[in-house]
């Protein structure tokens, strides 16, 4: 029985169910945490908007069936493809829950004069300390040496190479919010700090003590290099064999971006003829990774699960922003991060 069914009795007698008056019908589909939808079902239902909550949906077919009739819908990974949104002729947001958006038909949003928001300003600081966790222990070499303790091997030395951070160069690949946040980061740790994004003004990179440099000599002067891009077009494989090759035989690749910038084989080679110390990878071409590709046995190499935006806080913060937002775009209004600003021509929020 739905829960959200209120129920009215008078002595012993059984009324009919009365619903709740609701204006829209936002879907959610794949969930972080309970408190989070709660969250942000608390902002939804200040407008008069009912929640639905779905599990993560693999297939166009699953996400037609489960949204159709929305109004808004707020994703955290799932696919949404022009059908879908033929199958909710009055949608009007589409929000992604993080960064990327390219999970999103963004052209086939901005044609219906759907809004596609996201949340960028959530995740910053945890990213960025994520980045930061995985460049020091790939130069600490902790999963190797944690390794080693457990099979009872004691040694004090740490198998080279082994930077001494300090004074060694950072390359950030992306000079956005994260990018931003990771250098000052680094600058902590006394690196030097160089990056490549040819969308941001030399004015950015002199506020953040960052050199700019063009992609070529990011590759050839970095121990370091950090991805903090979003996936297009023009990113997709961006560290392919060509790439790679380049990078110092003694250099580290961090990717806490999106998983195809990295072509995955082109990686794998890297690791394996040593064109590159190792990596510390969030994200992945494909996930959860196959279990049988040969880099999960390489001792140089630590991955987690895509989990580097989480924290308590934020994800607490998640549920209350994606509430507001959505929110927002129902009632008219602008949202803080529009990814289409192009919709403003078919729907003039303000």
């Amino acid at each position: 029985m739905d829960k959200d069914l209120k129920y009215t009795y008078k002595k012993i007698k059984l009324e009919v169910p009365i619903l709740p008056n609701y204006k829209f019908k936002v879907t959610h589909v794949g969930v972080h945490t309970q408190e989070a939808i709660d969250m942000e079902k608390i902002e939804l239902e200040q407008i008069g908007a009912r929640q639905i909550v779905t599990p993560a949906l693999d297939t166009e077919e699953d996400m037609v069936t489960q949204t159709e009739h929305s109004d808004g819908m707020i994703i955290m990974e799932s696919m949404v493809s022009l059908r879908t949104m033929e199958a909710s002729p009055n949608c009007k947001v589409i929000l992604r829950t993080g960064v990327g958006v390219d999970t999103i038909d963004i052209d086939a949003a901005t044609k219906r004069g759907i809004a596609v928001v996201n949340v960028p300003d959530i995740w910053i600081r945890e990213v960025a300390n994520h980045a930061m966790a995985l460049l020091l222990a790939c130069n600490r070499r902790i999963f190797l040496l944690d390794h080693h303790i457990r099979k009872n091997v004691w040694h004090k030395v740490i198998p080279p190479p082994v930077g001494a951070i300090h004074g060694e160069t950072l390359g950030i690949i992306g000079l956005g919010q994260i990018g931003k946040s990771l250098a000052k980061r680094a600058i902590g740790f006394e690196m030097n700090l160089i990056a490549y994004d040819p969308y941001i003004d030399q004015s950015v990179f002199e506020e953040y003590g960052v050199k700019s440099v063009s992609f070529e000599e990011l590759l050839t002067k970095s121990d370091y290099i950090s991805i903090h891009t979003p996936l297009t077009d023009e990113t997709r494989h961006m560290f392919d064999e060509k790439a790679l090759r380049k990078m110092k035989p003694t250099s580290y690749l961090i990717n806490t971006a999106r998983g195809p910038i990295v072509e995955i084989s082109a990686l794998e080679k890297a690791l394996q003829n040593k064109w590159i110390s190792g990596a510390g990878i969030d994200v992945f071409e494909q996930e959860p990774m196959p279990v049988d590709n040969p880099i999960l046995k390489m001792d140089n190499v630590i991955m987690t699960p895509h989990a580097g935006y989480y924290s308590d806080p934020a994800l607490k913060a998640l549920g209350t922003r994606c509430g507001q937002e959505v929110a927002r775009v129902l009632l008219g209004k602008k949202p803080l991060f529009l990814v289409n600003p192009d919709v403003l021509q078919i729907v003039p929020l303000k």
